[in-house]
């Protein structure tokens, strides 16, 4: 089958099968097929530095890589930090980056490194340099957090905060709070922050608030990305799997909560697959013999499950090389495989 040259291409799956590096296949063969691709990682893994040799002062950072000399595209392993940063220049709130609530939440496991991965998606496409980004999501039940972001931003900037917004109006300076009236509820809640927090802890919060929604464009852009992701002209989804892990399950329950989502037209990789490399082994030992029985059926059975619920299947082999250089050359090249087929 032909897989179509889209705008985006985003990988799924659980962790340990192999998603982060078949993105990166995936990237690097597409360079290789003359696109200008950037490929983004949120996994916090960060497999993709050991894959292309990126270091962690580099974070945030979009990087140009030669992979073995002859094939280049750009890789950004996704900071929110430097994501806020480059918000903050584009919206003229320099604030952005420097307050301390702001700069909380946007650690590590601060509850918002999927909405700034968005963000950042966003702005990468909206520079016009690239014709296919190809992003390799969170692990697991991290991706959906991913998917729900969209759902996170639409109801921050919604109408029940409007309130807030109006209370705060567009003054810059550390506001006098409880001197202003604009409803009833929200000088109670505010009052009941203070006593709780403190007053300098309010002022940041009410900070907090002020500057992120003097960069309210840059989140709300995101949300016209959910339309470009749902659309099959734009988006090429893949969830992968592993024949190792036999997570079928797992592979399952993702697809099934994010079938709001994820358009039908997507993509299941099942990846290490032994089912060709053992066709051509012939063991004289009674044991081996039922090996290789065990695991051709076992394979086989996951692979027949997995076609009742995916329209179009992918197999990718296990591959034994122990260089990442060399693992990564065998299989943006298998991609080519798939590609060729009519």
């Amino acid at each position: 089958m032909q897989i179509g040259k889209k705008s985006f291409e985003i990988f799924c799956g659980t962790g340990g099968v192999g998603k982060t590096t078949l993105a990166t296949a995936r990237a690097l063969q597409l360079a290789e097929n003359g696109r200008k691709v950037l490929l983004i990682t949120i996994d916090p893994a960060k497999r993709l530095k050991e894959l292309l040799k990126l270091e962690d002062a580099e974070a945030g950072e979009v990087v140009s890589v030669h992979f073995n000399q002859t094939v280049q595209l750009d890789a950004l392993l996704m900071s929110p930090e430097k994501t806020i940063q480059r918000m903050a220049g584009r919206a003229g709130e320099p604030h952005l980056s420097q307050n301390k609530i702001v700069q909380i939440l946007s650690r590590p496991y601060g509850g918002m490194n999927e909405i700034f991965s968005l963000v950042e998606l966003q702005m990468q496409f909206e520079s016009g340099k690239y014709e296919t980004i190809v992003l390799d999501t969170p692990p697991g039940p991290h991706f959906l957090d991913f998917l729900e972001s969209l759902n996170k931003i639409k109801a921050f900037f919604d109408q029940s905060f409007v309130d807030i917004f109006n209370y705060l109006g567009k003054k810059k300076s550390k506001l006098g709070l409880m001197n202003r009236v604009i409803s009833s509820g929200v000088k109670k809640l505010l009052s009941y922050l203070q006593a709780v927090t403190g007053a300098q802890f309010l002022d940041e919060f009410v900070e907090a608030v002020q500057v992120i929604y003097g960069s309210k464009d840059a989140f709300l852009k995101g949300l016209a990305l959910q339309d470009k992701l749902k659309e099959k002209s734009q988006c090429n989804w893949f969830l992968v799997s592993s024949v190792e892990q036999g997570k079928i399950k797992e592979a399952l329950d993702l697809k099934l909560h994010a079938e709001h989502f994820i358009h039908q037209d997507h993509y299941l990789l099942i990846n290490k697959c032994l089912e060709k490399e053992l066709s051509s082994w012939e063991p004289k030992d009674s044991n081996l013999i039922h090996l290789k029985e065990s695991l051709v059926t076992k394979e086989h059975d996951l692979k027949e499950n997995f076609k009742k619920h995916f329209t179009y299947v992918l197999e990718f082999p296990e591959v034994l090389e122990l260089s990442p250089t060399e693992h990564l050359n065998f299989l943006y090249k298998y991609w080519n495989h798939y590609e060729l087929q009519s």
